[in-house]
């Protein structure tokens, strides 16, 4: 495996332990581990992924669980799921039901992203609001 697969798939699952909104600790450490291994072993499918539902996270591979950890202190109530590159809510209902990944987005796991504060998201989107009222206060001026 390539150094630049093995960082990548390590910042995946370090982004998805991010949206269960587990605390670093020796533990998580432990699950984080055993997830990227799972994820990088050679014997993996590119369909193979994580799934993390109701205090659960399930490694799927073919199809199948093959490796299953409770998280009893992740504090995320969505369905997500993850493989080696992404990560994706997903319809709780449709997977329990049918087994179907209908992906949500990422759309509220924002947060999950290292380094991404709810205080630096806010400090990015005043710097374009500016921006923004500054390009429409030249307009103005100019036309």
């Amino acid at each position: 495996m390539k150094p630049q697969d093995l960082q990548r798939t390590a910042y995946t699952v370090e982004c998805f332990l991010n949206a269960l909104r587990l605390d670093d600790g020796p533990g998580r450490t432990e699950l984080e581990e055993a997830l990227v291994r799972w994820l990088i072993d050679e014997a993996r499918l590119k369909e193979d992924h994580l799934i993390y539902q109701e205090g659960a996270i399930s490694c799927y591979s073919r199809g199948h669980v093959s490796e299953h950890f409770e998280v009893p202190l992740a504090r995320q109530t969505k369905t997500l799921w993850c493989n080696a590159a992404k990560l994706s809510a997903i319809d709780g209902p449709a997977f329990t039901q049918n087994a179907e990944l209908v992906m949500l987005g990422t759309g509220g796991l924002l947060l999950a992203m290292p380094g991404a504060t709810g205080a630096a998201m806010v400090k990015d989107k005043q710097r374009s609001s500016n921006n923004n009222n500054n390009n429409n206060n030249n307009n103005n001026n100019n036309g």
